[in-house]
């Protein structure tokens, strides 16, 4: 009778918390994202309740925007247009490795339109929209982004962190309470007019924009409080873990090992990509590799604030991205399924 007059999603958050709390102790990187989707996660898989935090992912994308976004000083924003070339190059190399990666899909027998939409670095709703529209299998699509997500989160700041030098993280910034909580309104309304217009991620784009713009053009020095930022961490990583349970693993585990062999081929050769840009151009590399990634904005530009790296170039490379591939995921879908593979129909029933 107590549970039923209490929203079970206050469970939810308290298992995040406390594997959040667990691996900030083990020292893990990106401890209230990572430590809150695995308790989650693992809870919901082995049957416990864990249900999704009405509302969550998305407080948790607006707090962390705007975070990232106090980056986005006028000097800052300066130099992210004067790498605006590498920036854009680089982002067409990560969609190239990811066209590689859907004809080797497609190849292995899955057809051409669940393949493409499956794989490509961008939104994971609008891919599912799209794939919809074109009558390709759009619980695969879902099942395989968040495979990707979940790949790239627990490998790429793990690695980054243990793996590689860091640089020197700087001082933070005062906080500048009316200048943000005007900006955390102003980013929440942005949210709903990017998201009214069908803006890709509008929880995202929509408060770092604002942030970023009223941050540069004001020439703002602030961050936000850790605390506050922990609590978007938590959130999304609470969000994240909710999309997993026993069901999601059992289904069609083969598709789920192809596309994992595929993600972590595609993490590094976008590794070896960054490292030779990195070379050729005296630029550090991982802070490239942050931004290649075919992750998600929000945990990239985290990973690259917890190691001290450039997080307004990964951010700014994560932001084309996504709108880059954004606007040529149809013309690219429709050049390349011209002419249909009739070996891979064939093929369609067995994968």
């Amino acid at each position: 009778m107590f549970l039923t007059l209490r929203p079970y999603w206050l469970i939810t958050l308290i298992i995040g918390a406390l594997g959040a709390s667990l691996a900030s102790w083990a020292g893990w990187p990106l401890p209230w994202v990572i430590g809150s989707l695995l308790a989650v996660l693992i809870t919901r898989c082995t049957g416990g309740p864990a249900p999704e935090i009405p509302h969550g992912r998305q407080a948790g994308q607006l707090i962390v925007a705007v975070a990232i976004g106090c980056h986005f000083t006028l000097p800052v924003m300066q130099q992210v247009a004067a790498h605006l070339g590498l920036i854009v190059t680089a982002v067409l190399l990560t969609l190239v490795l990811a066209l590689c990666s859907v004809l080797i899909l497609n190849r292995w027998g899955v057809p051409f339109g669940t393949a493409f939409f499956a794989l490509m670095p961008a939104n994971s709703s609008e891919m599912v929209h799209l794939g919809r529209q074109r009558q390709a299998d759009t619980g695969f699509i879902a099942a395989a982004h968040s495979v990707r997500l979940l790949l790239i989160l627990l490998a790429v700041p793990a690695i980054a962190t243990f793996g590689l030098s860091p640089g020197v993280a700087q001082a933070p910034l005062p906080v500048i309470w009316p200048w943000l909580v005007f900006i955390l309104a102003m980013g929440w309304l942005a949210a709903l007019g990017f998201k009214h217009c069908n803006v890709p991620n509008p929880w995202t784009f929509g408060p770092f924009v604002i942030c970023a713009v009223g941050v540069g053009c004001n020439n703002l020095s602030m961050s936000m409080p850790g605390w506050l930022s922990g609590a978007g961490q938590l959130l999304i990583g609470c969000a994240l873990g909710a999309a997993f349970d026993r069901g999601f693993f059992r289904r069609a585990p083969g598709f789920l090992l192809k596309v994992v062999v595929l993600m972590a081929g595609s993490v590094i050769a976008t590794g070896l990509a960054a490292w030779g840009l990195g070379t050729w151009l005296g630029l550090s590399w991982l802070s490239l590799a942050l931004g290649m990634m075919p992750g998600s904005a929000p945990e990239m530009s985290l990973t690259a604030e917890a190691l001290g790296l450039a997080v307004t170039l990964v951010t700014a490379m994560q932001v084309i991205r996504m709108l880059l591939i954004q606007a040529a995921c149809l013309p690219l879908y429709r050049l390349l399924n011209q002419v249909p593979d009739e070996r891979t129909s064939k093929r369609a029933a067995l994968w």
